[in-house]
C-alpha cells in the first residue's frame, strides 16, 4: 500500500564544498609533467620550451602553487618502467603533495592504454583526489564526463605509438638496405663515431682488442685472456671486470675487421620493448669493408675457425691435453699449473711427475686415476720451454722472507716476494706432488700458463693475491686442508741462480692473527687475478 503522505525533507549542506572540475577552492599545488621521446637535438629544444612554459603557465595562475615540474628526456612514453620522474611524481601524490597534474596530452602522459587509465584512476582514488588537466583534449580526469572520452583517447594514443614505432623500423630497414643506417659505438670496444657518424678507431681501446685476437689464435683460451686483463687492471667498454663470455664477445663481432651485420636483434613487442636474437625470422643486411679494421681479415677469419669448430674447447683439450713435467734442472718433475683449469688431478699429476723422474708411482696409483677420470677432462697443456736446458747442478739454497699464505678463498705471496723475483709482470706456478712442494718463478706474458703477478716497483706496497681455482685445488690436496681450515704460512726458499722460490707445502704453520691492525688495509692496491666463472 502507497502512502499519500508527505514528507519534509530537510538539506544538510556539504561541509567541505564541492569544486567543479579545474576551479579552484584553494591554494592548489600545480605540477607539471614533460616527455620527450628522443635524445636528439630538435627534441631536446622541444624539452626545454616545455618546462619553460609550464613554469610561466603555472605562475599566471591565482591559487596555484609551483609543485614542480617532472620531466623525462628520451625516454618512450609505452611503458612506465624506466620514466624515473613521472614514477616519482606518482609518489609525490600519493604522499600528499600535489593536487593537480598539467600535462600536454594524453600521449605525452602514456602511450599505453593500461598505464594512462591505471595512474589515472590511481590518483582519482587518493583521498583528496588528484586531479591531471590534459591541455590538448581540454580534459578534467575528476569529471565523470569524460570517463569514456579518456580511454577512447588512450587507446588512441596507443594505437597512434604502434603506428609511430612501425614506421620507424619500416625507415630503418630502409636504410639498412642502401648501407645508410648509422651504426652506434655506445657498447663496441675500440671505436667512436665522429660528427659525420662515420666510424673511427680508438687506438689505446684497439690495443686491447688485437691482443685478445692475437693470443686466442695462439692458443690462449677466452678465460685465460680475461684474467690477463684482469691483473693489468683493463676494463671492458661499460667499466666492468673482463669474463670468457666479454672477450668471445670480442671475438664474435664481424665490426673488428670492417664488417657490419645489421638488424642481429628484432624487436618482438612495441610497448614493452622486448628484443630477441634474429634467428631468422627477419632479414639480416651484410656490408663488407664498412669501415676501417682493427685486425686483419686473416687473423679474423682464423678467429673464427675456431671458434666454429664443433666443441672447440674440446678440440683445444685434444691439442694440449698432454702434461709436461720439466724435464731438467732445479724444476725437475715440477709441473706448471694453468690459470684455465677448473679443478687439479693430484694423482696424474704425480703419476706424470714418476714418469720423469725414474721414482716409484704409489700403490694404487692406477685405481686412483681411473676415479679422477672426469677430473683429468680439466687439464690443459703447459708451456715449459722456458726451462728446457738446464743442467742439473746442486745449487745452495738462500734464505729469503718470501712467504706463500693457504687461505679459504685465494693464495697470496707477501711483498717481499715481488722483492725477490724483481717484480714480475707475470709469473707461473708449478707444483711436485712428489715432494709436495710449491713453486713460483718469473715468465714471459706469452706463456701459457703465465698469470698477472706484480706491478712495478714503485706502485706494489702490498701483497699480490692470486685467486685461480686449480692453484688453490693443488695446493689444499698436497697440504691436506680442506677449504673451511685455517689460513696456512709456508716459508719459501730462493734459488737465485733461476731466479725461482720454492715452497715446501708439507711444512706450513697456522698464520696468527694480529689483534690490532697499525693502519687500515686499502683493499685497492692488492692485486687480484679472477679466474673465469663457470
Amino acid at each position: 500500500m502507497i502512502s499519500n503522505k508527505s514528507f519534509e525533507v530537510q538539506v544538510i549542506p556539504a561541509t567541505k564544498g564541492v569544486v567543479a572540475p579545474g576551479e579552484t577552492a584553494q591554494l592548489k599545488r600545480v605540477a607539471a609533467y614533460c616527455r620527450v621521446s628522443t635524445d636528439e637535438e630538435a627534441q631536446a629544444t622541444s624539452y626545454e620550451l616545455q618546462v619553460q612554459h609550464y613554469t610561466e603557465y603555472i605562475g599566471a595562475h591565482d591559487g596555484w602553487i609551483l609543485a614542480g615540474i617532472y620531466a623525462d628526456e628520451g625516454i618512450s612514453g609505452t611503458q612506465t618502467k624506466h620514466r624515473e620522474q613521472f614514477n616519482q611524481m606518482i609518489q609525490d601524490c600519493e604522499d600528499g603533495k600535489i593536487d593537480m597534474i598539467i600535462t600536454k596530452s594524453i600521449s605525452r602522459f602514456a602511450r599505453n592504454t593500461v598505464d594512462c587509465l591505471t595512474n589515472i584512476r590511481k590518483l582519482k582514488k587518493l583521498d583528496p583526489p588528484v586531479e591531471i588537466y590534459f591541455e590538448k583534449e581540454r580534459l578534467y580526469s575528476l569529471d565523470d564526463k569524460t570517463d569514456m572520452v579518456l580511454s577512447l583517447m588512450a587507446s588512441i594514443a596507443q594505437e597512434e605509438s604502434r603506428s609511430i614505432s612501425a614506421n620507424i623500423r619500416w625507415a630503418i630497414r630502409n636504410r639498412m638496405k642502401n648501407g645508410t643506417q648509422k651504426i652506434t659505438t655506445a657498447g663496441l670496444l675500440g671505436y667512436d663515431t665522429d660528427e659525420d657518424g662515420h666510424m673511427v678507431i680508438i687506438a689505446s681501446e684497439a690495443e686491447i682488442v688485437k691482443t685478445i685476437f692475437k693470443s686466442f689464435v695462439q692458443g690462449v683460451h677466452p678465460g685465460l685472456i680475461a684474467i690477463r686483463l684482469n691483473g693489468l687492471e683493463l676494463k671492458t667498454v661499460y667499466g666492468n671486470d673482463w669474463s670468457g663470455s666479454s672477450v668471445r664477445n670480442i671475438l664474435r663481432n664481424e665490426k673488428y675487421c670492417g664488417d657490419v651485420l645489421m638488424q642481429k636483434t628484432i624487436t618482438i613487442d612495441y610497448l614493452s620493448h622486448q628484443t630477441k636474437i634474429n634467428d631468422g625470422e627477419e632479414e639480416q643486411y651484410y656490408i663488407a669493408d664498412h669501415h676501417d679494421p682493427i685486425v686483419s681479415r686473416e687473423l679474423w677469419d682464423k678467429a673464427q675457425e675456431l671458434l666454429e669448430k664443433s666443441s672447440w674447447r674440446k678440440w683445444k683439450r685434444r691439442e694440449q691435453q698432454r702434461l709436461m713435467p720439466v724435464k731438467t734442472g732445479r724444476l725437475k718433475g715440477f709441473i706448471a699449473i694453468n690459470a684455465e683449469w677448473k679443478t687439479v688431478s693430484i694423482t696424474r699429476l704425480l703419476s706424470a711427475t714418476c714418469k720423469i723422474t725414474g721414482e716409484d708411482e704409489p700403490a694404487g696409483m692406477a685405481e686412483a686415476q681411473k676415479e679422477e677420470t672426469k677430473e683429468s677432462e680439466d687439464f690443459i697443456m703447459t708451456d715449459t720451454k722456458v726451462l728446457d736446458g738446464f743442467e742439473v747442478v746442486e745449487l745452495e739454497e738462500g734464505k729469503c722472507d718470501s712467504t706463500m699464505t693457504l687461505t679459504g678463498t685465494n693464495i697470496k705471496f707477501n711483498k717481499a716476494t715481488a722483492v725477490e723475483l724483481g717484480f714480475p709482470q707475470y709469473v707461473r706456478m708449478l707444483i711436485n706432488a712428489a715432494t709436495r712442494q710449491v713453486a713460483i718463478q718469473p715468465c714471459k706474458e706469452n706463456a701459457k700458463s703465465a698469470v698477472p703477478f706484480s706491478k712495478d716497483e714503485k706502485k706494489q706496497n702490498y701483497a699480490v693475491v692470486l685467486k685461480i681455482p686449480a692453484m688453490l685445488t693443488a695446493v689444499r690436496k698436497l697440504a691436506e686442508v680442506d677449504e673451511d681450515a685455517g689460513a696456512l704460512v709456508f716459508k719459501g726458499t730462493i734459488y737465485p741462480n733461476d731466479n725461482l722460490i720454492i715452497y715446501d707445502v708439507a711444512a706450513g704453520t697456522p698464520l696468527k692473527r694480529r689483534k690490532k691492525r697499525s693502519a687500515k688495509r686499502n683493499d685497492a692496491e692488492v692485486v687480484e687475478t679472477h679466474s673465469e666463472k663457470k
